[in-house]
């Protein structure tokens, strides 16, 4: 995405992908295969009855809706995962973004480049790219929206080539906290390429308890269909939010964003009909999870759980443990899937089952815990945190002022 979007920059190399060669791709085909990655997950699809097989390929047919995940990891990027962002795409085309961490533009064009199968894709993904209508922001952590940058530049070079300017029709709705509209406010007096490009919407104007902005209603219904958009205050820093969305092409869908389990969310989000949650961290580690604001695995669930979700999807996994977390036995015998995300994960409404299943095949692409002695100094460190959490945890009076800073 650094390239930009004009035909002159696209090398005529073929087998580029925007910095992925057929070599590299090649050489995650043989690292999957050695892992047997493949195998299992045509084991699994294959035990599928015919009947559900049927009935996944007649709704992808006709549904145009799916979420993609750019980024499933969490603070920083590392080599397994990018930091987190979501593309919630409509039944008509159009498109928004939850959330949206550095690189989420360059992981968003290597998916739809990765499908794309038409003879125009340069212009396809321009297309694409104005087809997305707004972005929603959870809190100011950069690692969630670092990446706004780059799309509303990139948004307003291609209308401006187009001969056309930032009009409301155009500009994008863009929903976050003050501090983060305060700071692109501030920035587009230095750089021009962002200015005018977007409708800035205080996550504040959007709470339950507050009477719906009609202005805000209208727009998100003409753009992208959604009827209801509630930020809900959560438990992690200054200004952060969990999104309540009705009218999506998952129906009412859910993002908790950074948090620890919120009892007001499960009330205000009930019978979701999908729930994204955070689990950064794996059970066993609630102290510092506590101490983080963050939430386990378990407790993710617990919320779909309260909530009466029909669907699970886990995202922001610490990066430190690259593994896929094991669930707890009553969590895997729960009435609803529970998927675990990863970057460049395509589910549908229909293909959110499968993609529950496919966890056992999943958790071969990712390396377990090191051996030997890097194994042990991760034990110690582990070992180190967990006092040290419960130390401070211990402390009477110590941890409310923590939380109220």
């Amino acid at each position: 995405s650094k390239q930009g979007l004009d035909p002159r920059t696209i090398k005529e190399d073929e087998s580029r992908c925007y910095g992925v060669t057929e070599e590299d791709r090649e050489s995650v085909r043989l690292e999957t295969e050695k892992c047997r990655a493949t195998n299992k997950a045509s084991d699994i699809l294959s035990s599928e009855s015919s009947e559900e097989k049927n009935c996944t390929d007649e709704c992808e047919d006709k549904d145009a809706g799916c979420l993609i995940f750019t980024g499933t990891g969490s603070a920083i990027p590392c080599k397994h995962r990018n930091v987190t962002g979501m593309y919630l795409g409509m039944n008509d085309g159009s498109g928004m973004l939850l959330d949206v961490g550095e690189g989420t533009l360059g992981q968003l064009i290597r998916s739809w480049r990765s499908t794309y199968k038409g003879d125009n894709e340069c212009a396809e993904i321009r297309r694409s790219l104005l087809g997305i209508k707004a972005v929603w922001i959870s809190h100011p952590h950069a690692d969630h929206h670092l990446g706004i940058i780059r799309l509303l530049t990139q948004r307003n070079s291609i209308l401006l080539e187009n001969g056309a300017t930032a009009s409301n029709h155009e500009r994008l709705i863009l929903m976050s906290s003050s501090n983060v509209l305060r700071f692109l406010d501030e920035y587009s007096k230095v750089d021009p390429t962002i200015y005018g490009s977007y409708i800035p919407v205080d996550n504040r104007d959007t709470l339950p308890d507050l009477p719906q902005n009609m202005e805000l209603v209208d727009m998100l219904k003409k753009k992208l269909g959604i009827t209801r958009c509630l930020s809900v205050p959560v438990s992690h820093c200054y200004q952060s939010y969990a999104v309540v969305l009705d009218g999506t092409s998952f129906g009412r869908l859910v993002y908790s964003g950074d948090c620890r389990p919120s009892d007001n969310l499960a009330r205000v989000g009930h019978g979701a009909d999908l729930l994204i949650h955070e689990a950064t961290f794996e059970n066993g580690m609630e102290e510092e999870a506590v101490l983080k604001m963050h939430s386990t695995v378990s407790e993710a669930v617990s919320v779909a759980k309260r909530m009466d979700a029909k669907a699970c999807i886990l995202t922001h996994f610490s990066q430190r443990y690259p593994r896929i977390a094991p669930l707890r036995e009553e969590d895997s015998l729960v009435a609803f899937p529970v998927a675990f995300a990863f970057d460049f994960m395509k589910v549908t409404p229909s293909t959110i089952g499968i993609a529950a299943k496919l966890t056992p095949s999943l958790r071969l692409l990712y390396p377990e815990d090191a051996d030997g002695e890097a194994a042990e100094e991760e034990r110690e460190f582990l070992s180190e945190t967990k006092k040290k959490a419960q130390e401070i945890l211990s402390t009477p009076g110590l941890f409310a002022e923590v939380k109220c800073e």
